[in-house]
């Protein structure tokens, strides 16, 4: 089975002044000292990225503030213990089909030159000429 990374992103809005925290989900158990440190980014952004397989996943951000937020970009949320829980689903990539092999195909040929033919020689049509006699009628005289 492939894995995955995936980046999560904390917008600096949510964040709200948090300097760090910790990623937490069912797929470290949700143990605090399992957690993915959210590094800030520049934007005031926390981000972290995981190495997941292929499957569903809650999860949720527990800032250095005492804060628990939510990813408001998830697909979706799943009630749980009086909270919501983020929802990724992480898709295995299709497998990809080797691509059939084409088959090596051999053209026919000659080995002899083919000799250029020269042109046919066209026989000249013999017309006939109507002979006409012409019979001059001496004049007596």
């Amino acid at each position: 089975m492939s894995s995955k990374k995936i980046d999560f992103l904390l917008p600096a809005d949510v964040a709200a002044g948090a300097t760090s925290g910790i990623l937490l989900g069912n797929f470290n158990n949700w143990d605090s000292n399992q957690g993915v440190a959210l590094k800030k980014q520049k934007d005031g952004s926390l981000k972290a990225t995981v190495t997941l397989q292929a499957g569903l996943y809650e999860y949720r951000y527990l800032l250095n503030d005492g804060r628990w937020v939510n990813d408001t970009q998830a697909s979706k949320y799943i009630p749980e213990f009086a909270v919501e829980n983020c929802v990724i689903e992480v898709v295995a990539d299709a497998p990809v089909a080797p691509a059939p092999k084409a088959k090596a195909v051999k053209a026919k040929t000659t080995a002899e030159p083919v000799a250029a033919k020269a042109p046919a020689k066209t026989a000249k049509a013999k017309t006939a000429e109507p002979k006409v006699e012409t019979k001059a009628k001496a004049k007596k005289a």
